[in-house]
């Protein structure tokens, strides 16, 4: 068999490190050692400590460890600590019973230095290792390591620096991803150790850096969530961007925030800082900067103001009554020439636009025909789909207050989204036709307008039919209804059934949803008020009647859903094509039951049914 790569090298200088038996002989060999390893890096690195395992490094590293004087044990865990960069050596050290012999060194060591390489070696040791985390948990390693860090924290020794860096690197390690330790180190004060580490030296970049990526490491577990809605940690960390070495944090913290955004209670702490000043800033200052580090920032900053947006509060504070920074500078946004500043700025929108007194208010300022030139130059094959999205979600919140629809109709607003309606991208039709559905509520001339357009009412008709999209499906026939509802019109009504659209408000009435059923059955009521005849027979091929039987059936069905059935049916009684199907059904038995329902409405209506039934069996 083959040696492996590096065995003779490594061999030559394990056996001089073993004939050494003089500690003036030790030390040069383990430098030697030391020098040899740190000449490799990931895989040469891994091919080269094989060797030194293979030949049982291992075992005289230990014997030196416990026998040997101090400066001995020093240089030991220096090649200890390089030896563990190897993910393979990791559980050789665990097995060789390193981790008990290195906690107790830490304990009870003094030096400085002798210190730092504990805690890299410990570091490495358990680096992706939950062998190594395991080991330092049963030796109860966690408040060792926590104890050291806060016995160094004020030490201006400039040793300590290193050792505060490197414990930073080591609590790192040995909690991340391993829920047990993240909950132990939480529960000794881990994440009040870390920001004291932070404010307290937040001028030594590479320090703080590793210490934000402890925090980091804590904040998807619900405990550190818990912990931080009662902590002063994100003040802290705030507060990193007004030193002057706020740019060597910010990609830090910007990650680190995008995450704890995620908690809708942390959105509140936020916005009770200035982080979005901040952001802003970071913004302004990477914008035109053609290098992807800047690219980067910028759209890290952005896509964390928007999660802060999505938040009640800190929507509000940054709105700040249409004066705030934030929502001056995104409204400028629109016009940028970067793609996601638009994107952000389109989302922001959407946000500010979650309460009626904010959507009048930037309806007056002019937002709709700034987001509407957005969508006009990206209505192309070639447009952004994201935007596309993100524009038409602003544009739908806009038009759900009443008094902004006459102004969103104005801007013409429907003919530019029109300009949307070939899309094939799902998620923007269903966003197109919640814009137009919330447009037409209670506007007949709009409603008139669209459902006069054939083009449109046909390609309505075919999304009430793509069951891969359940939500376009359901958006298309309620926007078909109400178009129906709102219109008023004879001839809307006659396009839809010309467009094959009697079929899906059929198929709606026995929707799951209650507000959806009873949106059918008035828009068909309506249809059968006024073209009875040229809707009957697509009724009657649509199974109207079996849809009938059912809603009556249903012994949970509400008087409303009730009563406007039996409006409906009493109508089609009229209906020469759907008298046998009426007759035959089963109707007016159920309708007979309810004659006794304890609702007056429904006995009411139950009444005249059956007797417009009782007529219709005579005439047969």
């Amino acid at each position: 068999m083959a040696e492996p790569e590096g065995y003779s090298e490594a061999l030559a200088l394990l056996e001089n490190l073993q004939m050494s038996t003089t500690h003036e002989d030790l030390l040069p060999s383990l430098d030697a050692v030391l020098s040899f390893l740190q000449k490799f890096s990931g895989e040469d690195l891994d091919s080269h400590t094989h060797g030194f395992v293979e030949c049982g490094v291992l075992t005289e590293l230990y014997k030196n460890l416990t026998q040997g004087t101090t400066d001995l044990q020093l240089k030991v865990i220096m090649v200890l600590a390089e030896l563990a960069k190897s993910e393979p050596v990791r559980k050789e050290c665990v097995d060789k019973g390193f981790v008990p012999v290195l906690l107790n060194m830490l304990k009870s060591t003094e030096d400085i230095t002798m210190a730092t390489q504990i805690c890299r070696a410990l570091g490495n040791i358990c680096y992706e290792h939950d062998e190594g985390r395991e080991a330092i948990d049963q030796e109860n390693g966690l408040p060792v390591l926590l104890d050291l860090m806060r016995s160094y924290l004020k030490n201006e020794d400039p040793a300590a620096s290193r050792l505060r860096l490197t414990a930073c690197g080591y609590l790192l390690n040995v909690t991340n991803t391993n829920d047990k330790m993240l909950e132990k180190a939480l529960t000794e004060g881990a994440l009040d150790l870390l920001e004291q580490y932070v404010w307290q030296h937040r001028g030594d970049k590479e320090m703080c850096n590793m210490a934000l990526l402890a925090i980091g490491s804590f904040v998807d577990t619900d405990l550190c969530q818990h912990k931080l809605q009662s902590s002063t940690l994100c003040s802290t960390i705030v507060s990193l961007l007004d030193t002057k070495l706020s740019d060597c944090y910010e990609n830090m913290i910007l990650e680190l925030f995008i995450s704890l955004s995620e908690i809708d209670d942390l959105k509140d702490i936020l916005a009770d800082t200035n982080l979005s000043s901040h952001l802003i800033r970071i913004i302004q200052s990477n914008t035109g900067r053609l290098d992807d580090g800047s690219q980067q920032t910028v759209k890290m900053a952005s896509d964390l103001l928007v999660l802060l947006l999505t938040g009640d509060k800190s929507m509000e504070v940054m709105f700040s009554k249409g004066e705030g920074l934030v929502f001056v500078e995104t409204v400028k946004w629109l016009e940028s020439d970067s793609p996601h500043l638009q994107l952000s700025a389109a989302l922001a929108i959407g946000n500010f636009a979650r309460r009626d007194e904010h959507c009048q208010k930037l309806a007056e300022q002019g937002i709709v025909e700034k987001l509407l030139s957005v969508i006009t130059a990206q209505s192309t094959p070639e447009g952004d789909i994201t935007l596309q999205h993100a524009v038409l979600s602003a544009l739908r919140n806009l038009a759900i207050p009443v008094s902004n629809k006459s102004i969103l109709l104005k801007a013409k607003v429907i003919e530019v989204v029109l300009s949307l309606m070939w899309s094939e991208t799902m998620a923007v039709v269903f966003k197109l036709l919640g814009v137009l559905r919330m447009l037409i509520d209670n506007q007949e001339a709009a409603a008139v307008q669209l459902g006069k357009n054939r083009e449109f009412v046909t390609r309505l008709v075919e999304w009430c039919d793509v069951d891969e999209h359940a939500g376009v499906k359901g958006e298309a026939t309620r926007l078909l209804a109400s178009l129906i509802k709102n219109s008023h019109s004879s001839e809307v009504m006659r396009n839809a059934v010309k467009a094959d659209g009697i079929e899906h408000l059929v198929s709606m009435t026995v929707s799951e949803h209650v507000v959806m059923q009873n949106e059918a059955l008035v828009a068909l009521t309506l249809i059968v008020s006024a073209v009875l005849e040229d809707v009957a027979m697509a009724l009657k091929q649509s199974d109207l009647t079996e849809s009938i039987t059912t809603i009556l059936q249903k012994e949970d069905a509400i008087p409303e859903i009730i009563c406007n059935t039996l409006k409906l049916t009493k109508i089609i009684c009229t209906a020469g094509t759907l008298k046998e199907d009426i007759a035959t059904s089963g109707i007016a038995g159920l309708t007979e039951k309810l004659t006794n329902h304890e609702d007056e409405k429904v006995k009411e209506a139950a009444s005249s049914l059956l007797t417009a039934i009782q007529i219709l069996t005579t005439e047969r």
